[in-house]
């Protein structure tokens, strides 16, 4: 999968910088200008965008770019073609030819080496990402998927976020700036997820207490998310907005939901078309024919490794759920992202799952990354209509980029469902979820997802990754993970 997130740790790809240092100096003539990243910043300053440039495959981002955009002090040594960018107590050290760089001291490989052209240093644009996971741009967000990074005004919409236990009513508050639209993602007896659209938050906060075993707030692509888990009993919730101040609050006390005065927690419902039950799954192997998909350690490509997984998560959810599994592809064969998602309307999917494996080491340390669609609505609308059944036998067209909206809140749940089951089984690696704008997963009429797997697979499905875990255990970590969430939601 192309795109991009935490660069893996040395020892999983050292093998690759030899091999990669013999073809770091390019000419002119060997690159070629691709997508850019776009760079918003607070009124009045206008946007601007960073050209990447496309190598081998691979796209590259120029050094002075960055170093101009996040305000960085850069230190050029031609003697030995080094390089280090400075941002406050932070530094980055590259060096030409080699994958390697160091963050604070810290030697993390992005796999694909540093390039020089025309003078110009160039790095992978994964090193996008370490600006803001290693706290380098904390006054700015990241969204990988649309290539957006935007500053943030110095004064933040939301303040001051706290939990307090009143009785058996726990509740969530931040100060408020200006009035926020809240859109409620899903809120389930097990968790309830709440978006401030458009909102910037001061200090991302990790809370517990009361009703609530941990909750997140954070600030995330389209606003400030509040993410709560909840502890067993946990009955209504309540979300309150004002010019002034926002509330999220929860009660294990049935009396108020009786009341009305809390709405009831409720599980997410799946199988609306099937009359409440799961009754078919469709598993899409990313890429495949002529694309190949990312180049991956040993030889092998993300088309083939990920068809080898999707076969594996088929026999494991054939296992646990007894329901119909559908391939959008049975062998090396070129589909477009529409047709993919047209195959799960087709069939009546009551779940999508897209399967890829990150071959540019973008997850820090290995480990996995689930990604939905984004819970805000893009502008604009695709030509191409989708057919969604109503009720009594009605039938509705809605556009293409607006078929995943009404059960975005459901794909959110089943991505947080899949990444608690591989965090538990997997401790050491890291899982991040990641919302955005998904070509595959913008038509899908069912709650969808796509899985992608780091490190990438070496020549067998069988040696995984040097961490220790193998398709074998991935899948049916997946799989457990999703007849979990496919039970709750029957409760």
């Amino acid at each position: 999968m192309t795109v991009r997130r935490l660069p893996v740790i040395v020892p999983l790809f050292a093998v690759l910088a030899t091999t990669a240092a013999l073809v770091a100096v390019l000419p002119a003539t060997a690159q070629r200008r691709t997508s850019a990243i776009t760079v918003l910043y607070p009124e009045p300053r206008a946007a601007e965008r960073i050209p990447l440039v496309q190598i081998e495959n691979v796209r590259y981002v120029s050094t002075s770019d960055l170093a101009r955009v996040f305000r960085a002090t850069k230190y050029w040594r031609p003697e030995i073609q080094k390089l280090s960018l400075r941002m406050g107590e932070h530094t980055v050290r590259f060096t030409v030819g080699a994958s390697v760089i160091l963050v604070d001291e810290e030697a993390i490989n992005l796999v694909q080496p540093i390039r020089i052209v025309q003078g110009v240093v160039y790095a992978p644009e994964a090193i996008v990402d370490h600006f803001f996971t290693y706290g380098m741009a904390s006054d700015a967000t990241w969204d990988e998927t649309t290539r957006v990074i935007r500053f943030r005004a110095a004064v933040h919409s939301v303040r001051q976020a706290q939990l307090w236990v009143r009785g058996r009513v726990t509740e969530v508050s931040a100060s408020l700036a200006k009035s926020l639209p809240a859109r409620i993602l899903y809120a389930t007896p097990t968790e309830i997820r709440v978006l401030f659209e458009g909102g910037t938050l001061d200090t991302s906060r990790v809370v517990s207490g009361g009703v609530v075993s941990v909750g997140e707030i954070q600030e995330v692509s389209g606003g400030v998310e509040v993410r709560l888990a909840l502890e067993d009993g946990a009955k209504g919730y309540a979300i309150s907005v004002n010019a002034n101040r926002l509330k999220v609050s929860v009660t294990d006390d049935n009396g108020l939901v009786d009341a009305g005065l809390f709405s009831a927690l409720e599980a997410v419902r799946l199988g609306g078309r099937g009359g409440g039950e799961v009754r078919t799954v469709v598993i899409d192997p990313g890429h495949g024919g002529s694309d190949l998909g990312a180049a991956l350690p040993g030889g092998s490509t993300e088309k083939d490794v990920s068809l080898e997984i999707a076969r594996s998560l088929r026999t494991a959810l054939q296992s646990r759920l007894s329901v119909r599994v559908i391939l959008t592809r049975e062998s090396d064969t070129e589909i477009s992202p529409a047709r993919r998602a047209e195959i799960a309307n087709e069939q009546q999917a009551d779940l999508f799952i897209s399967v890829h494996v990150d071959g540019e080491g973008a997850v820090k340390g290995g480990g996995f990354r689930v990604f939905a669609q984004s819970p805000v609505a893009q502008p604009g609308i695709s030509a191409a209509p989708v057919l969604l059944s109503g009720e009594g036998g009605d039938a509705e067209l809605l556009p293409a980029r607006a078929a995943q909206s009404p059960v975005v809140g459901a794909s959110l749940a089943l991505a947080q469902s899949v990444a608690d089951g591989l965090q538990r089984s997997f401790p050491q690696s890291p899982v991040l979820i990641r919302t955005g704008r998904m070509s595959v997963l913008e038509p899908t009429l069912c709650p969808a997802i796509i899985l992608e797997s780091a490190p990438a697979s070496r020549a067998s499905p069988e040696a995984m990754s040097l961490r220790g875990y193998t398709v074998y255990d991935y899948t049916q970590t997946v799989a457990h993970a999703i007849e979990d969430f496919v039970r709750r939601s029957k409760a």
